[in-house]
């Protein structure tokens, strides 16, 4: 979904700048709506990454460290994340519900209508990054423990 939103962030984006500086018109919709698509793809684009093991690391520090020691900062570092998601899940559901039954739409004229359906995508891109968290703990704890699972391809397998 990511990847399909960033094309489409392309194609608007440029769309937006052709008619900008060439044309001399455009539209409060369209520029809303770039930043409409900046939210899936950070929130879809996230816990995929970790999924692939791309995270940004400190690398010169990290791979200094042993096999058994990056494990242990990779399971510190999946429970603060978790924690982190689940906060931000847990305080974006009540802003999601307001907006939702408030039927927010934007404040500019000519805006987007339905901001609500926006603000929607907060709490699913945040349980998911939650459930990916979960799972790189469980993988980590599962390695730590000496379990061996040959389709695993984490970056950080010691």
């Amino acid at each position: 979904m990511a990847a399909f939103a960033i094309l489409a962030l392309v194609l608007l984006v440029t769309t937006n700048v052709l008619l900008r500086y060439f044309f001399r018109t455009g539209s409060v919709w369209s520029q809303e709506l770039e930043w409409h698509l900046m939210a899936p793809i950070a929130l879809f684009a996230i816990p995929y990454t970790l999924m692939k093991g791309d995270a940004v690391r400190v690398d010169v520090l990290y791979e200094r460290f042993s096999g058994r020691t990056r494990l242990l900062l990779d399971i510190f570092a999946g429970i603060v994340g978790m924690a982190v998601a689940f906060l931000l899940l847990k305080y974006s559901i009540p802003y999601v519900e307001k907006s939702w039954m408030n039927g927010e739409g934007s404040p500019d004229p000519g805006g987007l209508p339905a901001r609500y359906l926006l603000k929607a995508i907060l709490p699913i891109g945040f349980a998911a990054l939650f459930c990916q968290q979960l799972a790189q703990v469980i993988a980590n704890c599962a390695r730590l423990s000496g379990a061996v699972y040959p389709a695993d391809t984490d970056k950080s397998d010691p």
